[in-house]
Formats: structure tokens, C-alpha cells, sequence
């Protein structure tokens, strides 16, 4: 089954925010703020629907970015996640500075909310050639994080689709 998936990518004051999640099989893991669409919803509804849920807030603005295909089976987590093909829409997002995260229905495994340093992803990228950020997300969307935290510029992946 392919499913549409929204996810946030929300910046500010220099620090990515992540969903922090554990699981027994990788232990801790990040993921960027989303998930997936029901029925009847549009992919922006769903972004604002898994914002609210995930991290208790409303998102203040959205601006499309991308498109990135995960299929499971193509990644080293494959025995996790078997039989997944999501299709992801990427935005970038805006939220109120004052806002507190409060989670209305957190995902499973998912233990809190992290604001991760801009800096401490680039120097993991110039370290080791890969995020600290790394699960469920493949090399297509490394290259995408890589160019946007090197550059600070998300013009080279507008409204481009990516696969992997």
C-alpha cells in the first residue's frame, strides 16, 4: 500500500525541530514533525493535523518544498519498517516562538520534541558525510538536508520530487 505523508521542516533560531523517538531494535531516533493522510483530507490539512497532534501546536505558516518517495525495502531499516512506500511532501514551516509543545496524541515510540542545533548537524555532516538525524531518512533526503544546512538555501530542492 503507498500512503501520503506530510512532514515539517520547521527552523528557527539556528535549530531543526524533531519528533524523538526510541525503539528497542535502533534505541533513540529523530524524525522531522508529520505523518499520514486520512481519508477526506488535503496534504496541507494533514500537515496541520500531525503538527497539532505530534507537537501540540499550530503551525503559523507552510511553504512546499519537495516531494521524497520512502520505499523501506531500499534502506538499511528494512527490517523494521517492512512493506512501506510513503510518498512525503515536505514543508517548510513557520510557528509561534512562544509556543509550548504540548503532545495531544503522540506516535507510538515517540518520547518527546528536540530542537537540534543547526551547527551539530553540520558537524556531523563534515565528520562523517551523514546527519545525526539518520532514520527513515535516505540518502536522497540527507543530500536535500545537506545542501539546505551547508547553503541555507532550500532553492535548489523547490517543487522538485526525489526518490529512494
Amino acid at each position: 500500500m503507498i500512503r501520503n505523508t506530510a512532514r515539517a521542516l520547521i527552523i528557527q533560531d539556528g535549530q531543526l525541530l524533531a519528533i524523538k523517538k526510541e525503539r528497542h531494535e535502533v534505541g533513540v531516533y529523530y524524525t522531522l514533525p508529520g505523518g499520514a493522510q486520512e481519508i477526506g483530507e488535503t496534504i496541507e490539512q494533514t500537515l496541520e493535523r500531525e503538527c497539532l497532534e505530534e507537537l501540540g501546536i499550530d503551525i503559523v505558516e507552510h511553504k512546499f518544498i519537495c516531494i521524497r518517495e520512502y520505499i523501506s525495502k531500499n534502506h538499511e531499516y528494512s527490517f523494521i519498517l517492512k512493506e512501506v512506500h510513503s510518498v512525503e511532501f515536505i514543508y517548510e514551516c513557520s510557528i509561534n516562538a512562544t509556543a509550548a509543545f504540548i503532545s495531544s496524541q503522540a506516535d507510538i515510540g515517540q518520547i518527546g520534541t528536540e530542537w537540534i542545533p543547526i551547527e551539530k548537524i553540520k558537524q556531523g555532516i563534515s565528520e562523517s558525510d551523514q546527519l545525526s538525524i539518520t532514520y527513515q531518512f535516505p540518502e536522497t533526503t540527507k543530500d536535500f538536508f545537506k545542501e539546505y544546512f551547508r547553503n541555507q538555501s532550500l532553492e535548489p530542492y523547490r517543487n522538485k520530487n526525489y526518490e529512494s
